[in-house]
């Protein structure tokens, strides 16, 4: 059985786990819910592991994901305001949010020319802190409780989807899955970039152009990921590196495998939160759980 099938078959599995599993008996209306939970579960999952595979290509760099960065503490913060201020998330802020984070940090680490690596991760992650403390204080201001303050800074897949939302979270979800297509388009760029920036320039790629579009394409993504179902942290880092052990270093596929292994990886998280205690808890514990060893993992490597 080749690598792609054996992927495509535990995606197949953990789809239909995560339909069927659950604390309450199956019915008509709890199918529906699953079904919606799958799907955004497969969105937010793939989305998150595909950004995270584009910013470790894009700067060399394999502790890189959207929540070290910053970017998706950034977009939280910009659907608190969003809440604050119109009474539910709004997409736009959290894409200033996690594009306004995210160049911030960006900044920071190329203060004395050229990108600081050791720099990007540190601002990444004091700024992740930051955005986090200014989203509790935001949503206390705005009188939330706290488990929508915990599942907005954790992740959470069990929204209600009505009428109201229905056709926002459809367009939504196009929109992300057609940024994606665009971004994939740059798999030989993110390959050639990977063995140096002087032989990218000197293969006629113009570094700063391309790393405008991909880290504000990547913003875009990870604010309208985190509109939907939060801040889920870790997804970006763990799944590019189980990629590249399965299919090597190329970006051509690398970025697919994420995208896929990536949906599998939080489908799974979200079953398994849902059933580890009596409360369900918010989807990023679970992946945080799994997330921090393997960060201190490749950290110490």
């Amino acid at each position: 059985m080749t690598k792609t099938a054996l992927i495509t078959i535990i995606f197949l599995t953990s789809v239909v786990i995560g339909i069927l599993v659950g604390p309450t008996p199956l019915d008509a209306q709890i199918l529906q819910l699953r079904v919606w939970r799958v799907i955004l579960g497969i969105f937010a999952g793939g989305v998150l592991a595909f950004c995270g595979c584009l910013l470790q290509g894009l700067f060399g760099n394999p502790l890189v994901e959207p929540y070290t960065l910053g970017s998706a503490s950034g977009a939280a913060l910009g659907a608190a305001v969003g809440i604050l201020v119109f009474g539910a998330i709004s997409p736009v802020l959290a894409f200033f949010g996690s594009l306004g984070v995210g160049f911030f940090v960006y900044t920071i680490a190329r203060i004395e020319g050229g990108l600081l690596r050791d720099r990007l991760i540190l601002a990444g992650v004091v700024m992740s802190f930051l955005c986090s403390s200014l989203v509790m204080i935001v949503m206390v201001m705005g009188g939330r409780e706290l488990y929508e303050i915990l599942y907005l800074l954790m992740g959470y897949l069990g929204i209600i989807i009505n009428d109201s939302n229905r056709l926002m979270i459809i367009a939504l979800i196009i929109i992300a899955l057609g940024l994606v297509a665009f971004l994939y388009r740059f798999h030989r760029e993110l390959d050639i970039i990977s063995q140096g920036t002087e032989t990218a320039a000197g293969m006629g790629i113009n570094i700063q152009v391309f790393s405008l579009i991909v880290f504000f394409s990547s913003a875009l993504l990870v604010g309208l990921v985190v509109s939907l179902v939060g801040a889920i942290g870790f997804v970006g880092l763990i799944i590019p590196h189980v990629s590249k052990l399965l299919f090597g270093p190329k970006h051509r596929f690398n970025l697919g495998a994420s995208f896929i292994l990536g949906a599998t990886f939080l489908l799974l998280a979200d079953t398994l939160s849902r059933i580890i205690t009596v409360y369900e808890l918010p989807v990023g514990v679970v992946t945080s759980l799994v997330g921090v060893p393997f960060f201190i993992y490749l950290y110490k490597r």
